[in-house]
């Protein structure tokens, strides 16, 4: 019996039970965060932008491996504490998957991961390794919320860069006309792409070449900064060789082409200032801590086992949860349709103007010109019942943005009550007004984030029936801008009065 009891603890005082444990949480990880991973590796495969994130986990895992002169097993002393974090995660996680948001999903999936293993090793490694945990996070393929305001800053600073030189220049939302032509800062001249990478690379670099801390924030500002100013400068070097060129340079795949040799030559000059910034040698650390090697006593022991058998019930937790929700994410049966009738009266013809938005995959949807104040008016409605579709989703548009631009937001009072947002966008063909409501389980929502939010709590009860999007738009004359603005506010009010009045919301 004595030597059993022998045997028994000279096997829990190895060091490879950390290793175990490690392996255990990593495997668990990839079951347990399975959809989030996959998604998110279909975005790195498929996205330019996020290309990079493929390379960033075995980077994080190697810049583990060259800090391993500092680590040791007798370090190891797991924090309890740290399961909280990863409770945090994993309640992010399920709801992304009740809500199918899969930048939930993957901010989840990626903050798990270095939480769990700060988990497993404790405080004193995990500081000691903080920013290759930290480079984990540049795998969630997270940016693209940045194009919109991306474009206005690269309008905004080409305009007035131009205004500088001699060429007439008028804007009207994100399109920049001077004589030659007609210029449209889109999606692909946001300079997302660059910004990205620029501020990976930053990061990368102040971390290995960069020691000391106020130089290290310098840098890594100024590889957000810098690539924002390249690419308005970019902008406005394109609209230059345009205009002393009369529109034969630097259009078409050629402006393209340019901005590639352009941001190479950027992030070039970016990692020279790091070169003349960086101080030359490492400072020498003065009473450096010994690494332990083989106090791995039998409270670490302990711990380990605890936090082993932690990671074991939580993991079981989470399935079960997730469990429950793809069981409340099973379709309606016989889902009711779509009430119209209010407005079919008033339609003059199935829409035909050039504003038509864009929602996927709805169960059931009208699209009409209808006549109030006997002017028209267009409407759209798009039904979405449980488990038909995505009501809230980043591929859903309320325009075709290679038809349309905005031109400008803001909100409005309606019936002293509801706050709507009012957009004005403009195309080549004139300006529009629009706006739109969420209607969720009965609820009105205007603001999309706290809609999905609501969607999401009602379908983790067990409750959700469904949801739709109205969607009110009217052409507008930019001489009588504000006159038709006040004109379109109270159709808005009527039409929205119509459709909750009569009922025709299933």
């Amino acid at each position: 019996m004595q030597h059993k009891t022998d045997f028994q603890f000279n096997l829990k005082s190895q060091p490879q039970q950390v290793v175990y444990l490690l392996a255990l949480v990593f495997i668990a990880w990839i079951a347990v965060f399975w959809q989030g991973i996959i998604t998110a590796i279909d975005i790195w495969l498929i996205s330019d932008i996020f290309n990079h994130c493929l390379f960033v986990l075995p980077g994080a895992f190697y810049l583990i491996y060259l800090k391993r002169s500092e680590l040791s097993f007798g370090l190891v002393k797991p924090a309890w504490w740290g399961l909280l974090f990863c409770a945090g995660s994993a309640l992010l996680y399920l709801i992304g998957i009740a809500g199918d948001v899969q930048l939930f999903m993957h901010i989840a999936a990626f903050t798990f991961l270095p939480f769990a293993i700060w988990t497993c090793v404790g405080s004193t490694i995990a500081k000691r390794i903080l920013f290759p945990l930290f480079f984990m996070l540049f795998c969630i393929p997270f940016g693209e919320e940045f194009v919109p305001t991306l474009q206005r800053i690269a309008a905004d600073l080409s305009v007035m860069m131009l205004n500088w030189t001699t060429i007439p220049v008028f804007r009207s939302g994100l399109y920049i006309e001077i004589p030659q032509g007609r210029f449209l800062v889109a999606e692909a001249c946001s300079g997302i792409s660059f910004f990205i990478a620029s501020v990976v690379i930053g990061a990368l670099y102040s971390y290995l070449n960069i020691y000391s801390t106020k130089r290290r924030i310098a840098f890594v500002t100024l590889s957000i900064v810098v690539p924002i100013i390249a690419n308005a400068v970019r902008v406005f070097g394109i609209i230059v060789i345009a205009h002393l060129s009369n529109m034969e340079h630097a259009v078409g795949a050629d402006h393209l082409i340019y901005g590639w040799f352009f941001f190479a030559f950027v992030i070039i000059l970016l990692l020279a200032i790091g070169e003349l910034v960086r101080e030359k040698q490492a400072p020498v650390t003065q009473n450096k801590t010994t690494v332990p090697t083989s106090s791995f006593g039998s409270s670490t022991q302990k711990g380990t086992v605890n936090v082993a058998l932690g990671f074991v019930v939580f993991y079981a937790v989470v399935f079960g949860w997730l469990q429950h929700i793809y069981a409340q994410q099973n379709p309606m049966e016989n889902p009711p349709a779509l009430k119209t009738s209010a407005l079919q009266g008033l339609m003059i013809n199935q829409q035909t103007s050039q504003w038509q938005p864009k929602f996927n995959d709805a169960f059931e949807s009208f699209s009409a010109t209808i006549e109030l104040e006997q002017q028209p008016l267009d409407v759209f409605i798009a039904w979405y019942p449980k488990g038909h579709g995505e009501l809230i989703s980043s591929l859903h548009r309320f325009y075709q943005e290679k038809d349309w631009t905005l031109e400008s937001s803001s909100r409005y009072t309606l019936n002293s009550e509801l706050e709507l947002p009012l957009s004005i966008i403009v195309s080549g063909r004139g300006y529009r007004a629009l706006t739109y409501w969420y209607v969720i389980d009965g609820m009105v929502f205007t603001d999309r984030k706290l809609a999905k939010l609501y969607e999401i709590y009602r379908l983790m009860l067990g409750k959700h029936q469904g949801g739709l999007v109205v969607a009110v738009s009217e052409e507008i004359e930019l001489v009588s801008k504000t006159q038709d603005l006040e004109a379109f506010k109270q159709k808005v009010q009527k039409t929205y009065t119509l459709l909750n009045s009569n009922s025709q919301y299933p």
